[in-house]
């Protein structure tokens, strides 16, 4: 059986509408708001924002520098 304290570890309100949803639920059952923490945003940025662009930058210096990069 679950005490109290227990319970209220497992739960946290929704950021929308204050409902009591699980810690780990990437929704809110009540309303839909994504549940997602700034860490996640983040991360979603670092891996799928930075490489392509990083890639788009270093195709761009390729095509603009083509012919101080070829081997003679």
């Amino acid at each position: 059986m679950e005490t109290g304290t227990t319970k209220k570890l497992l739960l946290k309100s929704c950021k929308a509408c204050g409902t009591e949803i699980s810690r780990y639920s990437a929704f809110c059952r009540n309303c839909g708001h994504p549940q997602g923490s700034n860490l996640a945003i983040g991360l979603l940025i670092l891996f799928l924002i930075v490489p392509p662009g990083s890639y788009a930058a270093f195709m761009i210096y390729c095509a603009l520098h083509a012919e101080h990069l070829a081997v003679p």
